[in-house]
């Protein structure tokens, strides 16, 4: 360098370098530890050559950078630079030295880029610039063991000849000792993996499965070659590919990747092709061990295939047996590395201890499959001990069934006696695989006949097989390539005049075959699957017919307490749409001598449902025809419904009916034959629905239930409509017998009083003569009475003058008001004029005045008001008069409570229940009500802000009266005010 070769002193004087030199070799001979030599080397360096910068590092082959092991800073905190790992860039000069081993100046190492690190480290370590690399290398330069640099403050400074030659014996004799270490650890290792094979095929021994060997192989390597990865490839000449140990042992196959060609087996993800392989595959199978590295890789390795695994270098050992390539073991480095003779051998010894199980494996799998079908079946056969468990004990069967045989999905379909259409009942499907359809078309006499002969119906090449073609379309979108059909039935019992309980279907995606075994394991799993399904099966029609005789109950109970028909209509439709589990159901009903039907308010699952048509319908409607012909239940598909009843039967989504009568009386039902329907109650439900004997029995007592119910109702509302009626008539033919009673001793009094009339005869017998006439007159008032309402009420409807029906009211109350001292007064606009029966009015004013006079106090006001009605929002009505009777009484709070009600609900209410409205006087002011009603007004009661009990009787006004009468604005007040 640039310093002179500066003495090596010691106690005993100065040394010469090559002295020194001399005793530095010996003592490295003498070495058997690394860091020792390494010690020696750098002591010697220092103190020859006395360089600022010394930096000694071992080349680690296996991760291509340099380590440092120590050296010369003019700093004491650089020291850890010279100790760091260094990795090696392609083209910087440090790799260039590696691989050509031979030394190379570098005049100014902070203006030099390809330096890395040390460029941009030389100004900080004191300013260096000339500096000089020197490798080291094993015998005959085979492989570069590392570098010593060293550098200078001098621009271009560089070693003399000398220099040179006391470095390369230095370093030589490090190299040497560096590789006698090296060999020495090598020979322990080679006999290291000795005792690994020995153990490894030992512990194989012991193996039971052939995924434990695989795991022990690849632990063991994994323990010798240190930082690698390994898989383990299986060869599937059949396919063509090599597949990973563990995609290989996947239980499921995976899914045919949508767009696959008919007969192409998808790849599994890892898998390799054999085109992908090249030269590779011939070099397997010629039983060599390849080696493979990214920089200098042979043709035996593809580099594409380098690049995809990220491979630095490779180790591929083929697994061969009786010149057969059962696979391969791969063995990668993501670092470039150099495969030692004793690693390929350890490699090659696991593919051939592998090789040697392979068959071990295939007798083992083969007889452990066995057991373990025989357990499986047995565990299917246990669950059936226990009932509550029979739905897990179907899955656990199917489930497993379609695992162990890798299917795509494994179907239990069930069989109707009635209607041999096979029927999803459960399905197990693998991951990706599309959901099976929910019913399948019928089979062929030809494939019941091989079904019920071989027991297994096989299809191994579905696509050309003609067995099952009637399945081929439900099939053909899945996928299927092949298949497996057996019944459920115990041995051959299955017959054609008999149907089994039920079929299994196994479905795969690749064109393969069926073993004996596995057909032995669908048979052995088919048998007690029939009894798990004859179990549910009954089970869920135990559970189905309670459901349906606790909904029967539950609406029969509904229906008979019902009280009006909008309720029974929505009752009935809502607990049979309940009880059978349908989505709409509706009542179409009628009166009796009715020529139109009307549609009652359905009951809809969703709002698609409704039917959007009209909802009055013709009592000649093709399908109500059909429904009242019909000897029971009706049950009918869309395409059966007449186009004429579709215009009002339209539900989206439906298309299975079920028709029933309301009330049909005949000789199924033993009813009288006589009584008629009064209407027809429609199910719907969805194409596919059967409806069961249980169901239409179900569904009959409810019809019979709300037809009994509808015509009670009917005859119930009749005979008070009729009481009522009479009620009316005889209350008011009561109060006119009062009124006829009170005129008569009038005229008796007054007849009398003729003797004691002042004047001549002729005057007295004026007055006679004027008794006569007020008599003739009363006596015709109630001949209309007696000839056009004997039996029902037909009220004479005429103008009325309001003035005339007060003062006529008025005079009736004489005698009550002079008893109980009340004022009796009339108010406001008297010169409207209403319409109505005057007889009816008159009698209806009477009874509200006279039940105001009764809870009047003695003394007290008694107001009528009369005016034109007026709305909540203070605008007139003109069509309407309205007189109020306002009283000081109290009014009972259960009577008014009761009379603010409907009247006409008055008709439906328990006869028997005690209302206020059964006895006097809530009785006539009820019968008032619904007779003011009938008349086209409304007579109601009500309590005023001050406490004052009103009585407001809205009559309509006479239509000649409203076209001249203009309404006085300005009299009366508001409600509050009176």
């Amino acid at each position: 360098m640039v310093q002179s070769v500066s003495p090596h002193s010691s106690g005993a004087g100065a040394v010469s370098p090559l002295v020194a030199l001399q005793a530095t070799l010996q003592q490295m001979r003498e070495q058997t530890d690394a860091k020792a030599l390494i010690q020696l080397t750098l002591e010697y360096v220092k103190a020859v050559f006395g360089a600022p910068l010394i930096w000694l590092a071992l080349y680690d082959h296996a991760n291509h950078q340099l380590v440092g092991q120590g050296g010369v800073t003019l700093r004491e905190e650089d020291r850890p630079l010279l100790q760091a790992a260094y990795p090696l860039q392609p083209g910087e000069i440090l790799e260039q030295v590696v691989f050509e081993q031979r030394p190379i100046s570098v005049p100014d190492l902070s203006q030099e880029p390809r330096m890395g690190l040390w460029q941009r480290e030389a100004k900080r370590l004191g300013g260096i610039q000339g500096c000089f690399i020197y490798p080291f290398s094993t015998v005959g330069r085979r492989r570069c063991l590392g570098i010593l640099m060293l550098g200078s403050q001098l621009w271009g400074a560089t070693t003399h000849e000398e220099e040179k030659a006391l470095l390369g014996i230095l370093l030589g004799q490090l190299a040497a000792s560096l590789q006698k270490l090296e060999d020495a650890w090598k020979r322990q290792a080679e006999k290291r993996f000795e005792e690994s094979l020995l153990r490894l095929g030992a512990a194989m021994c012991q193996a039971g499965s052939l995924q434990e060997r695989v795991s022990l192989v690849t632990q063991e390597l994994q323990s010798c070659l240190g930082a690698v990865h390994i898989q383990v490839y299986w060869h599937k000449p059949r396919e063509g590919r090599f597949v990973p140990h563990e995609s290989a042992a996947r239980p499921t196959p995976a899914p045919t990747a949508r767009g696959t060609k008919a007969g192409v087996i998808p790849m599994e993800e890892g898998s390799l092709a054999l085109r992908e392989l090249g030269n590779l595959y011939s070099s397997l199978a010629a039983g060599q061990v390849v080696v493979g590295d990214l920089e200098t890789t042979r043709a035996e390795v593809p580099l594409k295939l380098m690049q995809q695994w990220r491979a630095q270098s490779a180790l591929a050992a083929p697994i061969r047996l009786q010149q057969e390539l059962l696979g391969f073991i791969w063995v990668q480095s993501e670092v470039p590395r150099t495969w030692q003779a004793a690693e390929r051998q350890l490699v090659a010894a696991a593919a051939h201890g592998l090789a040697l199980a392979t068959p071990l494996e295939n007798l083992d799998r083969r007889l452990r499959q066995l057991a373990d079908d025989q357990e499986f079946v047995h565990q299917v056969g246990q669950a059936l001990s226990n009932p509550a468990q029979l739905q897990r004990a179907l899955q656990q069967a199917v489930v497993g069934l379609g695992q162990r045989l890798q299917a795509a999905a494994v179907a239990v379909l069930t069989l109707d006696p009635n209607q041999p259409i096979p029927r999803l009942f459960y399905e197990y499907r693998s991951e990706g695989q599309q959901a099976l359809p929910q019913q399948f078309s019928s089979l062929s006499e030809q494939d019941w006949q091989d079904l019920l002969r071989s027991e297994v119906v096989v299809a191994e090449n579905y696509d050309q097989d003609l067995r099952l073609l009637s399945w081929r379309q439900e099939l053909a979108p899945l996928g299927v390539r092949s298949l497996m059909l057996t019944h459920t039935e115990v041995g051959g019992s299955a017959t054609p005049a008999a149907l089994p309980q039920g079929l299994i279907l196994v479905l795969h995606p690749q064109r393969r075959a069926w073993s004996r075994e596995e057909r032995q394991l669908l048979r052995g799993i088919a048998q007690p699957v029939g009894l798990i399904l004859r179990q549910i099966q009954l089970e869920q029609r135990r559970q189905r017919q309670e459901q349906l005789f606790n909904g029967l109950v539950a609406a029969c109970l509904t229906l008979q307490n019902l009280t009006t028909l909008p309720e029974l209509y929505a009752a009935t439709v809502h607990q049979t749409a309940q009880a059978l589990g349908i989505p709409l159901a509706l009542v179409v009903s009628w009166q009796p001598g009715e020529s139109r039907a009307r549609l009652q308010p359905p009951f809809a699952a969703a709002p698609a449902f409704y039917p959007t048509g009209p909802t009055e319908i013709d009592r000649q409607d093709p399908l109500l025809t059909r429904a009242l012909q019909a000897r029971g239940p009706l049950q009918l598909s869309q395409d059966q419904i007449p186009a004429a009843s579709r215009t009002w039967l339209n539900s989206t989504g439906l298309g299975s009916w079920l028709l029933l009568p309301l009330g049909e009386g005949g000789p199924e039902t033993g009813d009288s034959p006589g009584l008629e329907p009064l209407g027809v109650l429609i199910l719907g439900a969805e194409a596919d629905k059967v409806w069961e004997p249980e169901e239409q029995a179900a569904a009959t007592v409810i019809a019979q239930t709300c037809g009994w119910t509808l015509r009670r109702l009917l005859w119930v509302q009749t005979l008070q409509e009729r009481q009522e009626v009479l009620s009316e008539l005889n209350w008011y033919k009561h109060r006119r017998l009062l009124d006829l009673q009170s005129a008569l001793l009038d005229s008796l009094r007054r007849l009398g009083q003729v003797p004691a009339t002042p004047g001549d005869e002729a005057t007295r017998w004026q007055k006679v003569v004027e008794i006569a006439r007020g008599l003739r007159d009363l006596a015709a008032s109630v001949e209309p009475l007696l000839q056009a309402e004997t039996w029902q009420a037909q009220p004479q409807l005429q103008s009325l003058s309001v003035a005339t029906l007060v003062r006529k009211s008025l005079r009736r109350l004489e005698g009550l008001a002079q008893k109980r001292k009340l004022w009796p007064r009339a108010h406001g606009d008297l010169s409207l004029a209403v319409w109505g029966d005057p007889g009816r009015l008159e009698m209806v004013l009477w009874e509200v005045l006279v039940a105001a006079a009764l809870r009047s106090p003695e003394g007290g006001r008694l107001d009528l008001w009369s005016r034109v009605a007026v709305g909540e929002s203070g605008a007139e009505h003109s069509g309407y008069a309205e007189l109020l009777v306002v009283d000081q009484g109290r009014f009972d709070p259960h009577l008014l409570a009761a009379l603010q009600g409907d009247p006409q609900q008055v008709v439906s209410a328990d006869p028997l229940f005690q209302s206020p409205l059964a006895a006097s006087p809530g009785l006539e002011l009820s019968l008032c009500q619904r007779i003011v009603q009938r008349l086209g007004g409304q007579l109601s009661f009500y309590l005023s802000s001050d406490g004052c009990s009103v009585s407001q009787l809205l009559l309509p006004l006479s239509l000649g009266r409203q076209s001249s009468q203009q309404p006085k604005q300005g009299q009366e007040g508001q409600r509050s005010s009176i």
